[in-house]
C-alpha cells in the first residue's frame, strides 16, 4: 500500500477510499479529463458538471466534520465487520478499534478467538455500537454484540449505495446517512 497523508497506509489494506469526499474531489479532474479526452464530452459541460460537484462534496465534507465534532473525542471508536472504514476514520478523527473480520477483504474468515479476543476490546474500550455491512451477512456481528451485551449492532452502506427512498441512493446521500447513522450510534 502507499502512505496517504496522516500516516496510515491503505492502498491495497482498504480499497474505500468513497468514504472519504475530499479524496474523491480530489479525483475527479483526472476523470474529467478522461471524459472530454477519451470519451469525446463536451469540455465546458463536463468542466460545470465537475466544479458543481466538487463543491457539493466540499460541503459535504464540512458538514460530516460539523456533525462528528459534535461526538467527544473519546466516543469515536469504531468496531467493523471488516476494514472499510480507515478513510473514514482518518478524515474524521475516529480509530478504528477493531475488525470482526481482520481483512479488508469480506471473504476471509473470523476465528472464536478472534472473535472472543475483539469481544474483551469492546468491553474494555467501552464500545456502544458495531458497525454492520447491509451487503454482508450479521451472523458474526449478531453473535459478537450477544457476547457482549449492552452493544447495539448498527447496519451501514459501505460498498454500494442503498436502495431508492434510503437516503443513501447517492454518493452525497451514501456519506450522509452513514455518518448519521455512526453519529447517533456513538452520540
Amino acid at each position: 500500500g502507499h502512505e496517504d497523508d496522516h500516516g496510515h497506509a491503505h492502498g491495497a489494506e482498504d480499497p474505500h477510499v468513497w468514504f472519504d469526499p475530499h479524496r474523491v474531489a480530489e479525483a475527479l479532474p483526472t476523470l474529467a479529463q478522461v471524459l472530454t479526452t477519451e470519451v469525446g464530452l463536451d469540455q465546458a459541460a463536463v468542466e460545470a458538471c465537475l466544479n458543481s460537484y466538487v463543491a457539493e462534496l466540499e460541503a459535504v465534507d464540512a458538514e460530516i466534520a460539523a456533525k462528528v465534532e459534535q461526538l467527544p473525542a473519546g466516543s469515536r471508536k469504531l468496531v467493523t465487520n471488516h476494514e472499510a472504514l480507515g478513510y473514514f476514520a482518518d478524515r474524521y478523527g475516529f480509530e478504528v478499534i477493531g475488525t470482526v473480520i481482520p481483512s479488508p477483504s469480506s471473504m476471509a474468515q473470523t476465528s472464536p478467538a478472534g472473535l472472543e479476543e475483539l469481544a474483551e476490546i469492546i468491553e474494555h474500550e467501552g464500545i456502544e455500537a458495531i458497525f454492520a455491512e447491509t451487503q454482508h451477512s450479521v451472523d458474526d456481528i449478531e453473535a459478537l454484540a450477544a457476547r457482549v451485551g449492552d452493544v447495539d449492532v448498527v447496519t451501514l452502506y459501505t460498498g454500494s449505495l442503498g436502495p431508492a427512498g434510503s437516503g443513501a441512493e447517492t454518493y452525497v446521500g451514501f456519506l450522509r446517512t452513514n455518518t448519521d447513522l455512526i453519529v447517533d450510534a456513538l452520540g
